[in-house]
């Protein structure tokens, strides 16, 4: 685990230096980066072998997709993250991430990212639909997520809570930079080390699953 998460900082940062030279280096190295955690989630599936781990790989490879397709064609890029969420989603359902308290959390999530977007939202126009149809699903996979931890505990729900946190305050951060078209490159570092931060631990929650820490 710990060559594949100093390999994923390494390419990782490399992309983010190199991410306004748009070519295949870039785009190879941002692919590189996110094929780390597609590995730990492989070494999931032998270790384990439970359909979580399944779910979790496909997941983790429909983001390194996703990470190309974004580059070359906007919407089959956002289609591969979609469905990537949906793989986390049941992933974390069948993990014991679907009960009560979900409703509750997923609610809270939702909310408070639609307050944070209360000024921007009207200014969406028709990606207004999509836009609170993918905040749902984040709020989805998080609050599950979350619950993972509540429910179950251990080294896999404190993983699994974390990295769908990371990810909700990646794609956050990445909205807000989108709406107001900021350039600035410490918002790409933030965007970036949380959201490879974020697949990195999904897919490590598969390898822990059942392990216990308290």
């Amino acid at each position: 685990m710990l060559v594949t998460f100093i390999l994923t900082v390494c390419f990782g940062s490399a992309y983010c230096r190199r991410a306004d030279k748009i070519g295949m280096k870039a785009l190879a190295l941002k692919a590189s980066a996110t094929f780390m955690p597609v590995i730990l989630a492989i070494y999931g599936v032998f270790c384990q072998g439970e359909a979580v781990n399944w779910l979790i790989f496909m997941g983790t490879l429909l983001c390194m997709t996703a990470d190309v397709l974004l580059e070359i064609y906007f919407i089959a890029g956002a289609s591969a993250f979609g469905l990537a969420h949906v793989c986390f989603i049941m992933a974390f359902a069948m993990d014991g991430g679907a009960e009560w308290i979900t409703i509750i959390i997923f609610i809270l999530i939702y909310a408070g990212i639609i307050y944070g977007f209360r000024k921007e939202i009207p200014g969406l126009s028709r990606m207004k639909i999509p836009a609170f149809l993918y905040m749902a699903a984040l709020s989805v996979m998080a609050s599950m997520g979350i619950t993972v931890l509540i429910a179950k505990g251990g080294m896999s729900g404190v993983m699994a809570a974390v990295g769908d946190i990371f990810f909700v305050c990646s794609d956050c951060i990445l909205g807000f930079r989108l709406i107001h078209k900021r350039k600035e490159k410490i918002y790409r570092y933030a965007i970036m080390s949380l959201y490879y931060g974020a697949v990195y631990l999904i897919a490590a929650s598969g390898v822990f699953l059942g392990r216990q820490i308290f």
